[in-house]
């Protein structure tokens, strides 16, 4: 009696271990660290949920002379009324392209103003988490420490997205989904998840057309008719009802990319404070990136996140001189770039590069400094 007394006790993992094993999760550690930064706004700052709205008096009330807010107060007047948001918008078929996260807090919220600020916030903080826990599945899956997630979690465009109200973590959350399902080899469900996400930010459609081609090169023609259809089709369909309805689709908003690499930065080298931000957080990470990829390349086989990440690389490279105005837009563009390294990374099981991503991690303290000190590099 004794004996089996004996096994059942050490065969039985202690409640405390198990409690611990849940809880020890770098997806609520990061959803803790942010939850500590809006206190810091609310607390210290004296700030509500409408503050990260960001909401300029220049759209909202028409007032010339008033103030101009900031890209979330568009998705608030989105996510307000659906349907006649346009008058209070600088360019309605533009900001109407990034539709998703507007129409999912309406969705979310009832209809109820009241709760608008509560739900986008909320909406937004899950999508970190749930980014961060997803990138933690497929770390755990190819036998890699799950921490190395921070990277992605603790990246300041995140922090942006969070703060300013934007569509940029919920896009993230959503490419996640369909790189999980990807991995799962769920074709469907994969493209559909990409397709959702270009909804919420155009740019994300770099994922199905990169999937689709790389699955077209491996003579697999009817997964890659799947990812044009689910994953590229809503976007083109969508734009083009835009483009019916406004007679533009708002794609030339602003001069998307520059003639020669970096150029959008290096414009800035006359303006010290705010260039060597975009060195230390921009500039070097993405020349780090750069030569990971081109040195993995020659050695190895091409992977399906190669082409992605390259192809996400090269966008930051040619972005616009007006996406790194201020830190916090070039921060929010930027987290798919990380969000295609660390996937990477994490397939090709390439902890050195999965260590040298981790300087995505350190940007949340320059951000929160940043902000703390009122630099207006990060301040929008």
């Amino acid at each position: 009696m004794d004996h089996h007394l004996s096994l059942s006790v050490t065969g039985a993992i202690p409640l405390r271990s198990r409690t611990w094993s849940v809880l020890a999760r770098p997806s609520l550690l990061v959803g803790l660290v942010y939850i500590l930064l809006l206190l810091f706004f609310v607390v210290v700052r004296h700030e509500s949920a409408l503050s990260f709205v960001h909401l300029g008096t220049v759209w909202s009330a028409h007032q010339r002379a008033g103030s101009w807010g900031y890209d979330g107060q568009f998705y608030y007047q989105i996510a307000r009324n659906p349907l006649g948001a346009a008058p209070y918008m600088d360019n309605a078929p533009y900001r109407y392209q990034h539709i998703l996260y507007g129409l999912l807090a309406w969705m979310l919220s009832l209809g109820q103003p009241v709760l608008l600020p509560y739900v986008l916030l909320l909406i937004n903080l899950l999508a970190i988490i749930g980014s961060v826990e997803i990138l933690s599945l497929l770390l755990r899956r190819e036998g890699i420490s799950p921490w190395f997630s921070l990277g992605l979690g603790l990246y300041y465009g995140q922090a942006v997205g969070l703060t300013f109200d934007t569509t940029e973590p919920l896009t993230c959350f959503l490419l996640c989904l369909g790189l999980w399902f990807f991995a799962r080899k769920h074709v469907v469900a994969s493209a559909a998840w990409m397709g959702l996400a270009t909804l919420s930010r155009e740019t994300a459609v770099i994922f199905p057309l990169c999937m689709a081609a790389f699955l077209l090169w491996q003579h697999q023609g009817r997964n890659a008719l799947v990812f044009i259809l689910l994953g590229v089709l809503p976007l083109a369909v969508w734009l083009l009802g835009l483009a019916l309805h406004f007679g533009q689709t708002g794609l030339t908003f602003t001069p998307p990319f520059e003639h020669f690499p970096f150029a959008g930065i290096f414009v800035y080298r006359n303006a010290p404070h705010k260039f060597w931000f975009l060195v230390l957080l921009l500039l070097v990470p993405t020349l780090l990136s750069l030569g990971f990829l081109v040195w993995d390349l020659i050695r190895r086989h091409l992977h399906p996140m190669a082409l992605i990440w390259a192809m996400n690389l090269g966008m930051l490279m040619f972005l616009s001189r007006f996406s790194y105005i201020e830190m916090v837009s070039a921060g929010r563009i930027s987290i798919v770039v990380v969000l295609a390294g660390m996937v990477y990374a994490t397939q090709t099981r390439n902890r050195t590069l999965l260590w040298c991503l981790q300087i995505y991690a350190l940007t949340f303290l320059v951000y929160f400094l940043g902000t703390l000190v009122h630099l207006d590099s990060f301040l929008a």
